[in-house]
C-alpha cells in the first residue's frame, strides 16, 4: 500500500501518515472518525521525500502497516505540536477542502507576482497556528512578512491563511450575501484601519468563523515565512459551479 503524508492546518495541527488517497482520508477526518466532531477539513500532502529530518518519516513504509485485517491504517500521527513550522516549504503538494459531509476539492499550487500586489485593504482568515480574523491594509505576501517577522511579538514562524471576500454594494457597506453574522463590526474595522495614522493590521475576532466558509474565500490559501510563500488559488464561481458542483453546494455548511 502506498504511505502519504498529510498535514492538518484547520481546527487542529498534526502531520498524519496514511494509506488512504487524499479524497478517502478527507471523508475520513471530517465524518469517519468519532475522535473528531463533524466540520470542514483542511490539508496539505507533504511530499516525504522532501519533509527534512525534523520529524522521523524516513521509516514510514515500515512503520505504516495494515490493520490486522489487512484493511489500509488509515492515520497514523507523527506530530501534533508545530508541525507546519517544521515542513520544509518544498514539501507541500497540494491543498485539500473538505465539507462537513466529506466532499473533498483539490487546489494545486498557483503562480504569483508578489511584485504587482496592490495595497489593501483585505481580511484574512489565520488559520494555522494562529485563528484570529484580520483586516489588514497589507497585501497577501507582504501580510505573511510581517506575521512571521520574527521581531513581530504577535506573529509566528510561518502562517497558513485565507484571503476574505469584502465586496462592498453602493452604499459602500458589505454586500448582502455575504454570510457574515457580524457584518457592522466588520465595517468598523475596516474604517478604523482606513483612517490615518492607524495600524497595518486589526483584529477582527479571536476565534474562526466556520458557518459557510468556504463561500466567502475570495484569491484563495496562503502559506509562507520569511523565506517565501505559496499560493493556492480558489476557483471563481462560475468553475466551482460548472466543475465542482457537488463541493458548491455542500460549502455553505
Amino acid at each position: 500500500m502506498k504511505t502519504h503524508l498529510y498535514l492538518i492546518g484547520s481546527r487542529f495541527e498534526a502531520l498524519v501518515a496514511s494509506h488512504l488517497e487524499p479524497e478517502e482520508f478527507g471523508i475520513y477526518m471530517a465524518v469517519g472518525t468519532k475522535k473528531l466532531a463533524s466540520g470542514r477539513v483542511i490539508f496539505f500532502e507533504i511530499d516525504p521525500a522532501q519533509a527534512g529530518d525534523h520529524f522521523p518519516v524516513s521509516d514510514l513504509e515500515a512503520r505504516l502497516t495494515p490493520r490486522p485485517d489487512g484493511s489500509p491504517k488509515r492515520s497514523k500521527y507523527i506530530s501534533v505540536y508545530r508541525a507546519m513550522e517544521f515542513v520544509p516549504l518544498a514539501a507541500y503538494r497540494k491543498l485539500y477542502l473538505t465539507t462537513p459531509d466529506g466532499r473533498v476539492l483539490a487546489l494545486d499550487q498557483s503562480p504569483y507576482d508578489a511584485a504587482k500586489e496592490e495595497q489593501g485593504p483585505a481580511m484574512y482568515q489565520e488559520l494555522c497556528p494562529l485563528i484570529p480574523l484580520v483586516v489588514s491594509r497589507l497585501p497577501p505576501a507582504q501580510f505573511c512578512r510581517y506575521m512571521t517577522d520574527p521581531s513581530n511579538p504577535v506573529g509566528a514562524p510561518r502562517l497558513f491563511f485565507a484571503d476574505l471576500r469584502i465586496d462592498r454594494d453602493d452604499k459602500g457597506r458589505l454586500r448582502g450575501d455575504l454570510p457574515y453574522s457580524d457584518r457592522m463590526h466588520i465595517e468598523d474595522c475596516l474604517r478604523e484601519l482606513a483612517g490615518q495614522g492607524g495600524k497595518s493590521t486589526k483584529t477582527v475576532s479571536r476565534t474562526p468563523r466556520t458557518q459557510g466558509f468556504f463561500r466567502v474565500i475570495r484569491r484563495g490559501f496562503f502559506i509562507g515565512d520569511q523565506t517565501g510563500m505559496r499560493f493556492y488559488r480558489f476557483p471563481a464561481e462560475e468553475e466551482l459551479e460548472i466543475s465542482h458542483h457537488a463541493w458548491w453546494h455542500s460549502a455553505d455548511r
